[in-house]
C-alpha cells in the first residue's frame, strides 16, 4: 500500500540541564532546537488533496516555538521533575500537536535535533 508523508520544520532556542546518573544536574546550556514533524496517510483529504494543511501545522508549531523561545525546558510544567532530554521534548511536542491539530491522528513522528547530528524521535502510538 502506498503512503504519503508531509513534514513541517521549525526551530527555537531554549536551555535544559539533564539529570546525571549520580542524581546531580548538568550545567544548564542552550540549544537551537530544530523540530521536524511528520504526518502520514494512505489517503488525501479532499478537496485540497493533502495529508495535512501545511499552514495550519506551521501556525501551531510556530505558536509552540514562540511560547518556549528562551525558556528553560526543565521549568515547563509538563517537563518539571523529569530530565528534559531530547526524547522527552519530542514526546511533549507530539502531545501538544495531537491536541491542537485536526490532523493529530495522522501525526507519525516528532524529531528533535538539539545539536548537529544529535537527534531524538518520538512515534506516537498508532490510533485506530
Amino acid at each position: 500500500m502506498s503512503t504519503y508523508e508531509v513534514t513541517v520544520e521549525r526551530s527555537f532556542k531554549a536551555s535544559h540541564a539533564l539529570r546525571l546518573p549520580d542524581g546531580g544536574l548538568e550545567e544548564p546550556h542552550e540549544h537551537t532546537w530544530s523540530v521536524t514533524v511528520a504526518f502520514r496517510s494512505d489517503t488525501l483529504d479532499e478537496p485540497m488533496g493533502v495529508v495535512v494543511d501545511f499552514e495550519q501545522v506551521d501556525r501551531v508549531l510556530r505558536a509552540i516555538a514562540d511560547d518556549v523561545e528562551g525558556a528553560d525546558l526543565g521549568d515547563l510544567p509538563a517537563l518539571a521533575g523529569a530530565s528534559p532530554s531530547a526524547e522527552r521534548v519530542a514526546e511533549w511536542l507530539a502531545g501538544l500537536l495531537a491536541e491542537r491539530l485536526d490532523a493529530g491522528a495522522r501525526l507519525y513522528s516528532v524529531t528533535v535535533t538539539e545539536a548537529p547530528g544529535c537527534r531524538a524521535a518520538f512515534y506516537p502510538a498508532c490510533r485506530p
